[in-house]
């Protein structure tokens, strides 16, 4: 067999890697494998609701563990209806798994505590119109 009729085989193999590669790359960050909700709370229960438009609204929070090609991390995610729509708090501190000791839910915040001692506080402007 002749030497061109190896190389374009070759040459071929090499750009599919290289798109594939890339495309890895590019949109690895945003292909998501598994999520897993690990606490879920909600300000009702602390008979505390926030105002959006002239209404009251309850808010959620879930810390959940995200996979992605990329790697794993925790993030809370806050607001009305957060189970579809939410403002993330990506945690990034600590290591192993986060545990939340207390949430705190107040008019104007939301304060979270972790069993790490470390702290989380979401003001309510930040979660209360997400839709």
């Amino acid at each position: 067999m002749s030497r061109k009729l190896l190389i374009l085989p070759v040459a071929a193999g090499l750009l599919v890697g290289a798109v594939l590669f890339g495309a890895l790359v590019f949109l690895g960050p945003s292909i998501t494998l598994r999520e897993a909700v690990l606490h879920e709370e909600s300000s009702q229960d602390s008979g505390v609701t926030y105002e959006y438009s002239g209404s009251q609204w309850a808010s959620e929070l879930y810390l959940v563990r995200v996979t992605r090609l990329t790697g794993t991390w925790y993030e809370l995610r806050i607001g009305p209806g957060a189970a579809d729509h939410y403002y993330p708090v990506r945690l990034r501190f600590g290591s192993g798994e986060p545990r939340i000791r207390s949430v705190e839910w107040r008019p104007d915040e939301v304060a979270v505590t972790l069993d790490s001692g470390d702290s989380v506080h979401v003001p309510a402007d930040n979660f209360r119109s997400v839709r």
